[in-house]
């Protein structure tokens, strides 16, 4: 089964660890929460919130199962924030490895990861 899971860069660069394209990754995943997601949304204008399966939480619920799977594609998004996220500002961007700490890119910081997942079951 294949999973789209978002990873919040503070996530990364508190308690992460990088990996790439081809990693074996076991983490515990979380529902995704569209309301606290929405504003993927507003800086992309495109719907991809809507298909995020699941979150990458470090610090999410210690009881929550592991899932294992390969990492099959990684992208970071950057965006601008003034103070609240900026419509249309969001930046994708493929990447083969997913690094602990990243340059702003065009005046945009990073805001996270969208990485696809193929799990067993």
């Amino acid at each position: 089964m294949q999973l789209y899971v978002w990873m919040a860069s503070w996530q990364m660069e508190c308690c992460g660890t990088p990996f790439r394209e081809g990693s074996e990754v076991s983490w515990r995943l979380g529902h995704p929460n569209l309301a606290e997601l929405g504003w993927i949304d507003t800086v992309l204008h495109d719907g991809i919130a809507a298909t995020i399966d699941a979150v990458e939480d470090h610090h999410g619920d210690a009881s929550a199962p592991l899932t294992a799977g390969t990492v099959t594609s990684i992208a970071t998004l950057h965006s601008r924030s003034a103070p609240e996220p900026v419509a249309g500002s969001g930046l994708m961007a493929s990447v083969v490895t997913a690094e602990k700490w990243n340059d702003d890119v065009e005046g945009r910081h990073i805001s996270g990861f969208l990485i696809r997942i193929l799990t067993p079951n």
